[in-house]
């Protein structure tokens, strides 16, 4: 699938997300999807779609609403970098919070195999092959 079809992919997945949680992207997960985060306890890495859901569910905890919103989602090859600001609150309200962070998704034949996250979005650009100095993007700004 072209890069571009990806994007369209992601962006369904992060609409879906937004409307409808974890629920709502697990269709978008190959069956051996693969998952890195290196903030999450362990060995950080989830397999398959209830390891996404678990791992989705660790992450989401404590929180009453969860929105994606300020992404840029950049092409390369068969990877899709997200530079996202994401938006949680808390369980029984309390003021919005956000947390600016990259992921890089791998896709084959339309579903996401594998992905990873990241704190600092220069590293997202950077293993998925693009320079950062060559992307200049708004997430990448301060403030």
């Amino acid at each position: 699938m072209k890069a571009e079809g990806n994007v369209e992919i992601f962006e369904r997945l992060i609409a879906a997300f937004n409307e409808g949680g974890t629920d709502a992207v697990l269709q978008f997960y190959s069956e051996d999807i693969e998952i890195y985060d290196p903030d999450q306890a362990g060995d950080g890495t989830w397999r398959g779609r209830d390891g996404a859901r678990q791992m989705l569910d660790r992450m989401l905890s404590g929180t009453e609403r969860t929105v994606i919103r300020n992404f840029e989602l950049i092409p390369s090859g068969d990877r899709v970098v997200a530079l996202m600001h994401t938006y949680f609150r808390g369980d029984g309200g309390g003021p919005e919070v956000e947390v600016r962070d990259a992921h890089v998704l791998t896709f084959r034949d339309g579903k996401v195999v594998y992905w990873r996250l990241y704190g600092d979005p220069n590293e997202a650009l950077t293993d998925a092959g693009l320079d950062p100095v060559d992307v200049p993007t708004p997430c990448n700004e301060s403030g």
